[in-house]
Formats: C-alpha cells, sequence, structure tokens
C-alpha cells in the first residue's frame, strides 16, 4: 500500500482508507474520490469483490464518475470478462469468470510478455466474443473514461483487435 498511497501523496492526496479482502465494510460514497484494486491472488480478489455488495458499490460509484485503479489481479477483475491465465492459477489451464463490467468488449492480460500470454489472450478473444484484447506488462496501463479508451501509458500495451 505504501507504494501507491507515495504517488497520490505526490499530487495533493491526504486521505486513505484500506479495507483488506476479508473485510466486507462498505465503502463511504460520500468519502471516496477514488478506487485502487491492488494485485495479488486473481481467484481471491474475484472471490472477494465481483457478485458482491462491494462490487456493486465499486460498480456504481464508478458509473457515478469515481476513477476505478486496477494492478495485476485488480485489473483482470475490471472489465465485464475475468479471464485468469494458466500461469495464474494452480490448475494452470485458462479460467473464464464473470467481471465486475466496468468495461465491455475487451479483455486483458496482466504481464503479458513475462507470461508469454499472447496466445491466452487470443483465445480468451475468441472464447467471450471480445473484439479487443490488450497485453500489459508491467509499467504500462490503458485509461477507460465513460467506456471508451482514453489513452495508453507506457511502451508495452499490446493490442490485438478482432475482426467482426
Amino acid at each position: 500500500m505504501p507504494k501507491y498511497q507515495k504517488v497520490l501523496e505526490s499530487y495533493g492526496v491526504t486521505s486513505f482508507k484500506y479495507y483488506p479482502l476479508s473485510d466486507s465494510t462498505s465503502i463511504l460514497a460520500t468519502d471516496c474520490s477514488g478506487i485502487i484494486i491492488c494485485g495479488g491472488e486473481t481467484g481471491k480478489y474475484h472471490e472477494s469483490v465481483v457478485d458482491t455488495s462491494l462490487g456493486m458499490e465499486i460498480k456504481s460509484l464508478y458509473q457515478d464518475g469515481v476513477p476505478v485503479a486496477g494492478f495485476s489481479a485488480g485489473a483482470l477483475i475490471c472489465p465485464e470478462h475475468c479471464v485468469i491465465s494458466p500461469k495464474d492459477n494452480s490448475r494452470n489451464e485458462q479460467i473464464f469468470l464473470k467481471g465486475l463490467g466496468l468495461i465491455d468488449h475487451c479483455v486483458i492480460s496482466v504481464h503479458f510478455t513475462e507470461w508469454n500470454d499472447e496466445e491466452n489472450l487470443k483465445r480468451a478473444m475468441d472464447k467471450t466474443g471480445c473484439w479487443t484484447g490488450y497485453g500489459l506488462d508491467d509499467g504500462a496501463s490503458i485509461y477507460y473514461k465513460q467506456g471508451r479508451l482514453y489513452s495508453i501509458d507506457g511502451e508495452q500495451v499490446h493490442f490485438y483487435q478482432s475482426v467482426v
């Protein structure tokens, strides 16, 4: 948490609340100016956030304009489809789950080059019917605003698009 907090403090953010995955406490919408969903075990993040009251609250806040940032596992649970790489689970197979639905028509693969995940991303696009796939290396990010790709940061965003 300190690495995220340090960056935010450099931009003048002074108030933070941390919620561990095991905590089902609601986010206070009146106080919330941004949400960060960190990295970790994707399956646990999915279980603790998606299809829970916390997940519904995050989605509602996002729809009201509150920014949501997801890192690694946090990024994977944000789209309509949460696709977990074989490199990211003990079953060593690609897992398809429902995501938060903050963005649609795309799938995301994290640690893309490190995990050599191109074939998994293409397979995920085919299986989900999503026409866009993003392979994100560490230090790279995509920004969505009002349901559309707004900007890309970092040099290692791998972009795939299907012909529909």
